[in-house]
């Protein structure tokens, strides 16, 4: 008898789900300290350390321009030239170097490491679905060593389509064997992520980081869980009991 053929532990996934989907930037890693990282590094090149006033300045622009991460790097370079000329480099040799300096400052948490570890545990599959270049998502993953818990990985710019689309979506699921109705997504993009997903049936967590709001644009009808943690998530999926009630931020609707 193998692992295979033992019966999956019982878990009880809400909203009747079966299985789960994640976002993976701000969702399965904290990209925004990754990032924030990245920037503190990159301007003491070109700051003096003592002048710590005119450093904090820069990381706050570079941090600022960044919108979290939906700045094309393009247009993203181009304006840091533009605000700071000592910058040296090409935009390409720009791009290139924060791809590869930004993956130094990416860290699995702990409570993503006991996420991963007992959705193995209990049988329950999982993807990832996230917009972005795939060398560069893939790099992440690899380097947040997911890819050895799931190979349903599905980046936008190698797919083809990106969130909201519903066909990268609907290819997720398909990888996962399971109708959308069953399957549980959880991501920090309202727009993107959460109504992306309701759209095509699935049901949603979404993870409120502060100061993120809510648009007015979309009804916030379709977030079936609010969560303002990724430590919140794990009693929400049944996969580790409350230790203080006081401390976890769940809502419905």
């Amino acid at each position: 008898m193998t692992l295979s053929d033992l019966p999956a532990e019982k878990t009880l996934l809400p909203l009747q789900t079966s299985a789960i989907l994640f976002d993976l930037d701000d969702t399965l890693h904290h990209r925004s300290k990754a990032f924030y990282g990245w920037a503190s590094d990159f301007a003491q090149r070109y700051h003096d350390p003592a002048k710590k006033a005119e450093l904090t300045a820069m990381v706050q622009y570079l941090v600022e321009l960044d919108n979290h991460g939906y700045r094309p790097r393009e247009e993203y370079f181009t304006d840091v030239k533009r605000k700071y000329p000592a910058v040296e480099g090409s935009i390409e040799q720009l791009i290139e170097g924060y791809q590869r300096d930004v993956i130094d400052h990416i860290i699995l948490e702990d409570e993503i490491m006991l996420l991963l570890q007992q959705l193995r545990a209990r049988q329950i599959p999982f993807g990832i679905v996230t917009n972005g270049v795939g060398s560069q998502q893939k790099r992440k993953i690899k380097t947040l060593g997911i890819d050895a818990y799931t190979n349903c990985i599905f980046v936008s710019k190698e797919f083809g389509k990106q969130k909201p689309d519903p066909a990268i979506f609907l290819a997720a699921a398909s990888c996962l064997q399971k109708p959308a109705q069953e399957i549980l997504f959880v991501g920090d993009n309202p727009e993107f992520d959460i109504w992306g997903a309701h759209q095509v049936g699935m049901k949603t967590v979404w993870i409120h980081h502060e100061p993120r709001q809510w648009p007015e644009q979309i009804s916030p009808e379709v977030a079936d869980l609010t969560v303002h943690t990724f430590a919140d998530l794990l009693p929400v999926l049944g996969l580790q009991p409350a230790a203080d009630e006081e401390h976890n931020t769940v809502s419905q609707g």
